[in-house]
């Protein structure tokens, strides 16, 4: 990315993902929304996977959706980078499925896309906790 980044968002930012040219395109606070939104869901089914107990399953359900989402900790992970990748990459290749942002990115390239992603989107502060319901 050798241009300045504001002077090439129109047009996309070109990338190269294993062999095939792509172009991103920068996130906003609607897709750190949906962010927030696909890692409860991830969460949630786990939780139906796993807790055999219908009260504990529903509260730890309620839980989750009463919490907060730690998006500088998740952009960390693989799912992270992997769904904010089809975020960006959707905004100019629309046609392009999760499944196959998951197919593009593997071991030899997490750590560079990851380091893209972040800087397209710029440093995520954490929203201010929520206060509980009593």
């Amino acid at each position: 990315m050798s241009d300045k980044l504001e002077n090439i968002v129109g047009s996309g930012i070109p990338i190269t993902i294993k062999g095939k040219e792509y172009k991103l395109g920068i996130f906003g606070m609607r897709d750190l929304a949906d962010f927030r939104q696909y890692i409860k869901g991830q969460r949630i089914k786990i939780i139906q996977d796993v807790v055999v107990d219908k009260a504990e399953r529903i509260e730890s359900i309620n839980t989750i959706m009463d919490g907060n989402v730690n998006e500088t900790k998740e952009l960390s992970t693989m799912d992270g980078v992997c769904f904010m990748l089809w975020k960006s990459l959707q905004k100019y290749q629309p046609e392009m499925t999760l499944k196959d942002v998951d197919d593009l990115i593997d071991l030899n390239n997490i750590a560079e896309i990851s380091n893209i992603i972040m800087k397209i989107g710029g440093q995520v502060k954490n929203p201010p906790m929520r206060a509980k319901k009593k």
